[in-house]
């Protein structure tokens, strides 16, 4: 999955101004690491909120919303300090989610080879993680908010 932040600025630019705003809130869940994976306790800070519309949720998504740290997915155009739109589905290959890997939490892309799944990085700094023991799906990725600073 490919961002073009200038033209989706453009396209949710002219959504606004061309359709109501339809408000839906998004609990913010606290932050994920886009790093190397660590423990990481959930709870609720705040709430974003979104036009469902936008990201093309349907009526009955749930859909939670977290702070992103760390730079391991910067070549998908994920930034530290973005906030990461997540919906609760199953993931397809390719998918970038929220998972919980042997105990500790991340944002990675979700990757199928021969049926074993397992999480790529979009910064070839950090390795492949495979894991030991468990691989939790928590959140698929359906839209990102840069915030300015």
């Amino acid at each position: 999955m490919k961002f073009l932040p200038n033209l989706q600025v453009l396209a949710v630019l002219w959504h606004a101004d061309t359709h109501p705003w339809i408000r839906q809130q998004v609990p913010l869940l606290g932050s994920i690491i886009a790093g190397s994976p660590e423990v990481q306790e959930g709870r609720i800070d705040t709430c974003v909120d979104i036009d469902p519309s936008t990201f093309s949720l349907p009526g009955n998504a749930r859909t939670f919303a977290l702070k992103v740290r760390g730079d391991s997915m910067r070549n998908a155009a994920i930034l530290e300090g973005d906030i990461v739109i997540m919906e609760f589905r199953e993931p397809k290959h390719g998918n970038v989610v929220a998972a919980l890997i042997d105990g500790e939490t991340t944002l990675k892309r979700y990757v199928l080879k021969d049926g074993v799944p397992y999480l790529r990085a979009a910064n070839p700094k950090y390795p492949d993680l495979i894991p030991a023991r468990e691989l939790v799906i928590q959140g698929v990725m359906v839209g990102l908010l840069r915030l300015p600073k």
